[in-house]
Parts: C-alpha cells; sequence; structure tokens
C-alpha cells in the first residue's frame, strides 16, 4: 500500500468514526475489500499452468474471455466509481480519499485492475503463439480467441 493511500484510508477512517451510521459501514466495507485487494495485488504471482496441443485453444478461450468480460465491466463501470460531491454529509477530504482510493492514484483499484487486464492479454498473447507452435491454423485460434455470446 502507498504512502497516499494509507493517507486515504486514515480520512476515511476518521470519517466513518464521525459519521457513524450507513457511511460508518459503508467506509468499513471499503476498508475490509481493500484489504483483500492489498493481498491479491501483493507482488507479483508465481503460479503456473500447462497447455498441450489439446488444452491451449480451450485455456486460450478462458483467458481471452475473461480479459473481454474484464474490459467491459470496467469500461461500463469505472466513470461511475468517482464520487463527484456527497451534498455536504463528508468533506471534501473523504470525496478526495475516496477517489485517489479508487480511481485516482497509481495504487488505486482501477490501476490495478488494468494491470491484471495486461498481465491476462500478455498471457492471452503467450497461448496464442503456444496454440501457432504446436500447429493450429490462424482461422482456428481466430475462433478459438473469440468471445462467445
Amino acid at each position: 500500500m502507498t504512502q497516499e493511500n494509507a493517507g486515504a484510508d486514515a480520512v476515511l477512517g476518521a470519517a466513518a468514526g464521525l459519521a457513524g451510521g450507513a457511511l460508518a459501514g459503508a467506509v468499513g466495507a471499503f476498508q475490509a475489500a481493500s484489504a483483500v485487494m492489498d493481498k491479491l495485488s501483493a507482488g507479483p504471482s508465481t503460479q503456473q499452468f500447462h497447455v498441450e496441443k489439446d488444452t491451449v485453444l480451450k485455456a486460450g478461450k478462458v483467458i481471452h474471455d475473461q480479459l473481454l468480460l474484464l474490459k467491459d465491466a470496467l469500461g461500463r463501470t469505472s466513470a461511475k466509481l468517482r464520487i463527484v460531491s456527497m451534498d455536504g454529509k463528508v468533506t471534501s477530504d473523504v470525496v478526495n480519499a475516496w477517489n485517489d482510493r479508487l480511481v485516482f492514484s497509481e495504487d488505486s483499484y482501477v490501476n490495478r485492475i488494468q494491470q491484471y487486464m495486461k498481465a491476462l492479454e500478455g498471457l492471452s498473447d503467450q497461448l496464442r503463439e503456444s496454440a501457432k507452435q504446436y500447429g493450429y491454423t490462424d482461422e482456428e485460434i481466430m475462433n478459438s480467441f473469440r468471445l462467445k455470446v
């Protein structure tokens, strides 16, 4: 967690203590989610998986489809994550801290999701290349790496 985010969390925590009620619950839930995201994104993943000729297209499809779904979901929601105003219910410090943590800071949730999407894209590209090396045609690869709805 960056110092910027730690400061944002401190402001959010102080606001929750002062506000009570629904805002305190929301801030508590936000901080719990923040802790989970910090654990998930702490350092590079060391997980590996093995694909063979009969599984490479299936694995590629799963990764590619998830990437496309995540891109779509982030595209539809990222602008909505930003809080513009709370109509005087909380201070601008709380609004700014919330927005930094969700959207603007280098370590924000939106930026972490975008980093995850880049990792998925890289994995998808590697699986495409593996499929080529296994002898699949460009058409077979294109058909497999296309989201089917």
